[in-house]
């Protein structure tokens, strides 16, 4: 019986720490897929410059990162995959991604309520050594593409 449960508990760490597993894909491979597949190239490439002013994140940290935002002052929409070395390398730029959507609620809240229903959808998530966050009218069409890509 006990070897029983041991082999079960086994077999579900086993499968929660695969299912969290990403393959090792550049940045440019999942960018071609969202341009394809997505209407990312409605969205602009933010420079290493733009993630410091919008983000507060240094690209510099990171193997890569991949960052597009609406150029429209009035659009909350954002998609940024930052490729880390390690998954211990995440934890301050998911705070600083939480804090973008924190802020972005803020400003929009008394005046724009489909940025506001954006926002609160926006998907913030950690696969492997990526962190992806992407707020848009529909996040999880961008969110399958990566994690396909992933």
């Amino acid at each position: 019986m006990k070897c029983v449960l041991l082999l079960v508990l086994i077999g579900l760490l086993a499968f929660f720490y695969i299912r969290d597993d990403a393959k090792d894909v550049p940045l440019k491979d999942i960018e071609a897929s969202l341009k394809e597949e997505t209407e990312l190239s409605t969205l602009t490439p933010e420079s290493d410059r733009g993630l410091m002013q919008f983000i507060g994140l240094d690209a510099g940290s990171y193997e890569e990162v991949l960052y597009y935002k609406s150029s429209e002052a009035l659009s909350v929409d954002e998609v940024l995959i930052i490729k880390a070395k390690s998954r211990d390398d995440l934890s301050g730029a998911e705070d600083a991604v939480r804090q973008r959507i924190d802020d972005q609620i803020a400003v929009f809240d008394s005046y724009g309520p489909e940025q506001v229903k954006e926002l609160n959808n926006a998907i913030v998530r950690k696969k492997g050594n990526y962190l992806i966050y992407i707020t848009a009218p529909d996040p999880s069409t961008y969110e399958e593409v990566i994690l396909n890509a992933i």
